[in-house]
């Protein structure tokens, strides 16, 4: 059994595609969601298997929390994302679904009574800002989301994505959700600078890179802001700091997991979860990363 201290929150990965692409890039924007590692679908699976899945990862591990994300798994198709939330509440986890939040008043219905904090992604407190990241209307689009999820009182978080123009927007998007946190529950906000991992291109550098430090400092003077609102930073790593460890398991059954080196590509595929089982797979990703040297470290 994989303790509490040893894996706290599984990641399940329904789909890799997102649906982004629903939305127009602004005039001048240099694409919507460039930022991302955004790959075609790649996970093909059943309801069943779903189930399987998440009942092996449960009666494994002592994680108290399984992450739904992607790509985006709120899509315009069946990716068991209702069946998954379903039953991973059922066996006792809290659940947490990172979503652009496109489509999700489409499928809210199905999914309200089984997700414990919605993950809105939010790059900018006006739509020039977080249109400017994520296409025409995306702003929009994202107030009404809140609206209605303020309204029902569900429990947020927010992601937010940064450039060097956009970092300095901070305290204004802070005030926008210490709003929030007048009306319903606001868990955590995520800021994120771009990561040169191994997918990483000169283009995107040169149009999300900038230097650590003022990222760092930016996100250092909203902190308190936010009516206690936890703040995670989410700096661009060197080569030689090591990658948070963080376990993937796609819904057909596949487990990946960070061994540490931001240089990898990937994640790496450590097995079959039905076949060799959750807790072995872990512990071979916890001796992989000891045994993978980082780089710059060798």
């Amino acid at each position: 059994m994989l303790t509490h201290d040893e894996l706290a929150i599984v990641h399940l990965v329904l789909n890799t595609d997102c649906n982004a692409w629903d939305l127009k890039a602004t005039n001048n924007s240099p694409g919507v969601c460039r930022f991302c590692y955004r790959e075609r679908n790649r996970v093909s699976t059943d309801a069943d298997t779903v189930r399987r899945v998440v009942d092996r990862v449960r009666s494994e591990s002592e994680a108290y929390r399984c992450v739904f994300t992607g790509g985006d798994p709120v899509m315009p198709y069946d990716n068991h994302l209702e069946v998954a939330l379903r039953h991973a509440t059922e066996v006792g986890f809290e659940t947490n679904l990172h979503t652009n939040g496109l489509l999700l008043s489409d499928r809210y219905a199905d999914l309200r009574d089984h997700v414990t904090v919605y993950s809105l992604a939010v790059d900018g407190p006006s739509s020039e800002t977080a249109d400017w990241f994520r296409g025409q209307g995306y702003f929009e689009r994202f107030v009404s989301n809140v609206e209605f999820l303020a309204s029902d009182r569900r429990r947020l978080a927010f992601n937010t994505f940064t450039t060097a123009a956009s970092v300095k927007d901070l305290p204004g998007l802070a005030q926008l959700i210490a709003r929030v946190t007048e009306r319903t529950e606001v868990e955590y906000w995520l800021i994120s600078q771009y990561r040169p991992i191994g997918r990483a291109s000169t283009r995107k550098a040169e149009i999300y890179g900038f230097e650590r430090d003022d990222f760092v400092r930016a996100v250092e003077e909203v902190r308190g802001e936010v009516n206690g609102v936890t703040i995670y930073a989410q700096p661009t790593r060197l080569p030689e700091d090591p990658y948070p460890f963080r376990v993937w398991v796609l819904a057909d059954g596949t487990v990946t997991a960070d061994l540490g080196s931001v240089a990898a590509p990937r994640n790496a595929v450590l097995g079959d979860l039905p076949v060799t089982g959750f807790e072995p797979l872990v512990r071979r990703a916890f001796a992989l990363r000891e045994q993978t040297p980082l780089e710059g470290t060798a």
